[in-house]
C-alpha cells in the first residue's frame, strides 16, 4: 500500500504494509537498521568481552568492593556483635573521674567523640573503664555525642553516679551507653550496600562472563559446524532460564538487610519514640520497608520457581535461524489451561558495552545496545503427553498444563550468537511472561541463533501476527495520545499524566533524596553533602512533577508544523514551522526502564528539520513496534519522508 502524492516537496512516501495494518516492519528497512555498527564502542574504553576490558573494569569495581566490604567487617559486624553481648550485661553504679567532647575537623566537616574516665567496683575489685559508647568512631550525626558528654560533665561535676553496663563474666569490660545507633547503622549500612554491592556485583559478573567466554565463542568451529553445541546450557536443546539467580539473589539481598535491620529496629524503635527523635526513626521505618520489600520479591520470586518448576524452552529449530525462524516452546504442567491465558513474548538481538561520557578515564557505565528486538504473543493451547519433552511436563493431560509456543520470522543478515560486536559479542535472548491477571510468571533465555537456514517445523502463525497485539499496540498508543486524520495531514495530542507510574516512582524517590538533604542539613553536615543529596532529590522531584504535569498538542500538515506545550493548562512553548524546513520524520529512543521480567524501550517521534534541529511530535512511546506503527500512520497521512 502506497500513500498518495500529499508530499509539500511533491515527493512521494511509501508506507510499508505491515506498518499500516499494526505489523512492525520486518523487511529490508529493519534489516539495515539491525545492522548497523556498533558505534558506541568507539567510545569504549573496553568491555568485559576481552580480557583487557574484564580487567580494568574488575580493577575499578576492587575498590568499591573493598570499602563496602571493609566498612561490614570493620565496622558494622563488630558493632552488632559488641550489642548483642551487651543485651546481657548488668548496670553498675560508677564515679565519672573526667568527660570531654573531643572535636576532630577535615574536609570542611568537624565530627565528635566523648573521652571519659569513670571508676567502678564489682564484688569489692576496683576498676576503671573508658569506653563510653558502643562505637567509638568520631561523627556527627545527630546530638548523641554532645548529649552523651553533657550528661557525663554534668555527672562528674555534681559527683553523681552513673549507670555503666559490665560484663559479669569479665568485670574488667564496660560501657556507658550499650544502645544501637540507627542512624550511624544506616549510614554505615548505606556505604555497605552503595559501594559493596556496586563492587561485589561488577566483580562477579565480570567473573561470569569470563568464564562464558572460556567456551568457544560462537564464530569459532565446534564439533564441526554445530558450533552451539560447545555451549552447555544449550547442548541439549533444554534451555533454562535465568530465574534460580534471581531467588538467590533476592534471598542473598533479604537475608543480608534483615539480619542487620531487624536488631536495629527492636533496639532503636522504642527509644526513637520515647525520645521524640523523628529523624532516627524515620530512619529506622525506611530501613524496615526496605527490609520487606526485598523479603516480598525473594518470596515471590521463590514461589514463582516452586510453582512452575524447572521451566526449560525447547527450541524449533535448533538453533534459530537468521534470515528465517527463531521458535521454541515451554510447558507449564502446573497452570490449568483457560482462554484467557495469554503470553507476550520478545526477542531481541544486543550486545553489552562499556560506554564513556568523556569525563574522566573512571567515567563509564555499562550498558546495552538493541540491534533489532520484535514484539509478539505466543500460540497457547492444552498441553499433551506428547509435550513431554520438556521437564515439568509429566505427561499432562489435557487442562491440566499448558504448552507456550511462538514463531518469530528474523530478518536476513543479522549477527549471529557471539559474533563480535567491537570489543563485546551479540547475544540473542527470548523473554516470555503472562499478562493474565491470575497468573504470575516470567522467564529469560538466552538462546543460540545462528545463520543455519532452518525452519520451524511446527505451523505457527508469525508471533507479531497474534490477533491480540492489535490490541496492545492500540492500548499502547491511546495511553499516550489521541490521534486524529484531517485533510492533507494529523492532530497528535498528549496527555497530562501519560507514564504516571513511571514518574510516580521517580517522584518518590526524589523526595527521599531531598528529604535526606534536610535532614543532613540539620545535622550540622557538610554544604556539600547537603547539596548533592537535596539538589539530587530536587531535580528528581521537578522533572516527575514536569512530565505529569505537561501536555503536547501537534498539528501536522502540507502547511507546515504547529506545536503547543502547556504546564497544567497554562501555555509553556509553542513552534510554527514551515513545510519547506521540514526534511523528514524520524524516530528517537528516549529511555529505557529495566524490570525483573523485561527491559522497555520508549521512542519520541520528530520532526528533522533541515538546519539539524528536531522537534517533538510525539513522546513516551512504548515499544518500537507501537512507535514504527505510528510513523507509518503520520507518513502515510501526511505524505512527509520518513526514516530509522
Amino acid at each position: 500500500m502506497t500513500s498518495t502524492d500529499r508530499s509539500p516537496q511533491g515527493t512521494r512516501a511509501a508506507a510499508p504494509e505491515g506498518d499500516l495494518q499494526g505489523e512492525a516492519p520486518l523487511g529490508s528497512s529493519e534489516a539495515a537498521r539491525a545492522l548497523r555498527s556498533p558505534r558506541r564502542n568507539r567510545r569504549s574504553k573496553g568491555t568485559p568481552g576481552d580480557g583487557r576490558g574484564a580487567w580494568v573494569l574488575a580493577l575499578f569495581a576492587l575498590p568499591f568492593a573493598s570499602i563496602g566490604i571493609g566498612v561490614l567487617v570493620l565496622w558494622v559486624v563488630p558493632m552488632l556483635y559488641d550489642w548483642s553481648r551487651m543485651l546481657a550485661w548488668q548496670p553498675v553504679p560508677a564515679q565519672v573521674v573526667s568527660a570531654v567532647l573531643e572535636k576532630r575537623r577535615s574536609s570542611g566537616s568537624t565530627t565528635h567523640g566523648v573521652a571519659v574516665v569513670y571508676r567502678y567496683e564489682v564484688a569489692g575489685t576496683p576498676y576503671e573503664g573508658r569506653r563510653a559508647a558502643l562505637s567509638g568512631a568520631f561523627d556527627n550525626l545527630g546530638s548523641f555525642q554532645r548529649d552523651l558528654a553533657l550528661r557525663l560533665a554534668s555527672a562528674q561535676n555534681s559527683g553523681t553516679p552513673v549507670a555503666v553496663w559490665v560484663n559479669p563474666g569479665r568485670p574488667a569490660e564496660s560501657v556507658v551507653d550499650r544502645s544501637l545507633r540507627p542512624g550511624l547503622l544506616a549510614l554505615q549500612m548505606g556505604f555497605v550496600v552503595a559501594f559493596g554491592g556496586f563492587g561485589v556485583g561488577t566483580l562477579v559478573w565480570v567473573w561470569r562472563l569470563r568464564r562464558r567466554a572460556t567456551a568457544p565463542p560462537g564464530g569459532q568451529a565446534a564439533q564441526g559446524d554445530q558450533r552451539w553445541m560447545a555451549h552447555a546450557a544449550w547442548s541439549g536443546n533444554r534451555i533454562r532460564s535465568d530465574k534460580r539467580w534471581e531467588v538467590w539473589v533476592a534471598w542473598g539481598f533479604a537475608a543480608v538487610w534483615g539480619g542487620l535491620t531487624v536488631p536495629a529496629a527492636v533496639a532503636g524503635l522504642p527509644r526513637a519514640w520515647s525520645q521524640g527523635n523523628l529523624i532516627e526513626g524515620g530512619v529506622l521505618v525506611l530501613m524496615c520497608l526496605v527490609g520487606v520489600g526485598l523479603l516480598t520479591w525473594a518470596v515471590r520470586a521463590t514461589a514463582d520457581a516452586r510453582r512452575h518448576g524447572d521451566v526449560r524452552l525447547v527450541m524449533d529449530p535448533f538453533p534459530g535461524c537468521v534470515g528465517a525462524d527463531v521458535g521454541g516452546a515451554i510447558v507449564l504442567a502446573g497452570v490449568r489451561y483457560g482462554p484467557e491465558l495469554s503470553f507476550p513474548v520478545v526477542l531481541r538481538c544486543y550486545y553489552p558495552y562499556q560506554s564513556s561520557s568523556g569525563t574522566g578515564d573512571n567515567d563509564s557505565r555499562t550498558r546495552e545496545e538493541v540491534v533489532w528486538q520484535s514484539e509478539g504473543y505466543a500460540q497457547v493451547r492444552p498441553a499433551t503427553p506428547g509435550d513431554a519433552g520438556a521437564p515439568g511436563a509429566v505427561g499432562a493431560g489435557v487442562g491440566k498444563g499448558v504448552r507456550v509456543a511462538f514463531r518469530f520470522e528474523v530478518p536476513a543478515g543479522l549477527p549471529e550468537s557471539g559474533q563480535p560486536a567491537g570489543d563485546s559479542t551479540h547475544r540473542w535472548q527470548v523473554l516470555i511472561d503472562s499478562d493474565s491477571p491470575a497468573l504470575k510468571f516470567s522467564r529469560r533465555f538466552e538462546v543460540p541463533v545462528f545463520a543455519t537456514g532452518a525452519r520451524t517445523a511446527a505451523a505457527l502463525p508469525h508471533a507479531v501476527q497474534h490477533p491480540r497485539m492489535q490490541a496492545w499496540r492500540d492500548a499502547a498508543m491511546a495511553s499516550v495520545h489521541a490521534l486524529e486524520t484531517m485533510e492533507g495531514g494529523v492532530q497528535i495530542y498528549q496527555p497530562y499524566g501519560r507514564l504516571w507510574r513511571h514518574q510516580l516512582l521517580w517522584m518518590g524517590v526524589g523526595a527521599a533524596f531531598l528529604a535526606a538533604g534536610v535532614a543532613l542539613g540539620r545535622n550540622g553536615e557538610a554544604l556539600a553533602v547537603r547539596l548533592a543529596f537535596g539538589g539530587m532529590g530536587g531535580a528528581m522531584l521537578v522533572w516527575g512533577l514536569y512530565a505529569v504535569s505537561n501536555s503536547l498538542r501537534v498539528q501536522l500538515d502540507r502547511q507546515g508544523l504547529h506545536t503547543e506545550r502547556r504546564l497544567l493548562g497554562l501555555m509553556m512553548a509553542w513552534q510554527r514551522i514551515p513545510a519547506a524546513e521540514i526534511a523528514r520524520l524520524r524516530l528517537r529512543e528516549s529511555f529505557s526502564v529495566q524490570t525483573s521480567k523485561r527491559r522497555t524501550t520508549y521512542f519520541r517521534l520528530e520532526a528533522e528539520l533541515r538546519n539539524g534541529k528536531s522537534v517533538t511530535l510525539a513522546d513516551s512511546l512504548e515499544g518500537r513496534s507501537a512507535a514504527e506503527r505510528l510513523l507509518a500512520r503520520v507518513v502515510a497521512e501526511t505524505g512527509y519522508p520518513g526514516g530509522p
